[in-house]
């Protein structure tokens, strides 16, 4: 989407026929340019032809040297969808698989020109998928996925796991969220280790499953792909003030500000926007984030932070007082922006009509929150979005919030 709204600079209603072709094309080529090891002068292009023979202008992707027969995590995704695949099934599927090897982009670019309508068609998608695999490489998709044995196609709802999400919008397969590195009794564990230009929050964070970190949630442009239990949908805006090419954390190891957010959330009983703690569990605080001082220290610190004795401190003021350098190194954060927001699913759509869905979106001070008289949105979309914007209140131009499913 970033392509329509930053590159192009276009109307979303304005996109004809032959635009979203254009879009189609250069999107599927961003991402073959960057999952290849360090835009490497080899690239791989698969399409399926129903003839089992290859042209003598084509090579059989059998020959390869990283054989179809090779990527079992994919197979096995493809097994357990044999039905899906129709009158094709799995063993004629792979046998019509076809492979282009393109030494240069533009030699790429001509080749998937030719070959568009084969996007659109039966196992377009499929296809792609390995033209992604075999440019970037198998060897190197093991490695990344630090030994993580799930299949790349979940086999029951059918979408992408976590280490093929991340190769797509990153370029490596990590299954993690967090930044840069963490060690786990002795064992590395390697996150995104930079700033994509597509980012991701996802739902499961919300429930606390999972912790996501600060590259992904500011990528360089303000678009995100969303993540539900089984679905993935597409969060744009066109803000560029959302997002930030400047401020990040040490690649390896969590900003002391970021650390201080999450613990400071884990402690708020204020679940719906983690926008202060109680003053009794302020020491607890300090013992995690490592910055314990003597009790009476603490007392005269919390008469510092709660000046009017309501029992509670917020987290604005906490990290003001305690992260001043980080803070301001914040870009000025901003108040109100639109949010565009798409899901494919004509059943998740009013009226199973496919359309975008515009929100007028606003932050609010954590302590308006505190005097809200109207009751917050609970949707899966407002808590996905709550990760990042803990206090977002948004107004949606239908008359439900939309569906992560």
């Amino acid at each position: 989407m970033y392509e329509v709204l930053f590159i192009r600079k276009q109307n979303l209603a304005d996109i004809t026929d032959v635009d979203n072709m254009e879009i189609l094309l250069s999107a599927l080529l961003r991402i073959i340019l960057l999952v290849s090891s360090d835009h490497q002068s080899h690239f791989c292009w698969v399409y399926w032809c129903e003839d089992e023979e290859p042209a003598s202008s084509e090579s059989s992707i059998q020959n390869e040297k990283c054989a179809t027969s090779d990527f079992s995590a994919v197979n096995k995704s493809l097994d357990s969808n044999i039905n899906q695949l129709g009158e094709c099934g799995f063993q004629k599927f792979i046998n019509g698989l076809r492979c282009f090897e393109a030494e240069t982009v533009e030699e790429l670019r001509a080749v998937a020109f030719s070959l568009l309508p084969q996007i659109k068609s039966k196992y377009g998608v499929l296809c792609f998928l390995y033209s992604v695999l075999f440019t970037h490489g198998l060897q190197s998709l093991i490695n990344e996925m630090n030994g993580e044995m799930d299949a790349l196609i979940d086999p029951i709802h059918g979408h992408a796991s976590q280490c093929l999400i991340n190769l797509l919008i990153t370029g490596e397969s990590t299954p993690y969220l967090f930044d840069g590195e963490r060690d786990l009794g002795g064992f590395t564990l390697k996150g995104i280790s930079k700033q994509p230009k597509t980012g991701f929050l996802t739902f499961v964070e919300a429930m606390r499953y999972c912790e996501v970190g600060w590259f992904l949630k500011n990528p360089y442009y303000p678009v995100w792909i969303l993540g539900s239990e089984t679905h993935l949908t597409v969060l744009a805006s066109p803000d560029m003030s959302l997002v930030s090419k400047n401020v990040k954390p040490e690649i390896n190891s969590i900003s002391g500000l970021r650390q201080a957010e999450v613990e400071f959330n884990y402690l708020s009983p204020d679940q719906d926007t983690g926008g202060f703690i109680s003053s009794s569990d302020f020491e607890k605080l300090l013992t995690k984030l490592r910055l314990s001082t003597g009790s009476q220290q603490v007392n005269d610190l919390v008469t510092k932070l709660d000046p009017e004795g309501l029992g509670i401190i917020l987290k604005k003021d906490f990290l003001q007082f305690f992260f001043p350098e980080e803070m301001a190194k914040h870009t000025t954060e901003v108040l109100s922006f639109q949010l565009i927001h798409y899901n494919g699913l004509e059943h998740s759509n009013t009226d199973g009509r496919v359309r975008y869905s515009i929100g007028e979106a606003r932050l609010i001070d954590p302590t308006e929150e505190l005097i809200e008289t109207q009751p917050i949105d609970q949707s899966p979309i407002q808590q996905c979005l709550a990760t990042k914007w803990p206090t977002i209140r948004i107004k949606w131009n239908v008359n439900r919030s939309p569906s992560l499913n």
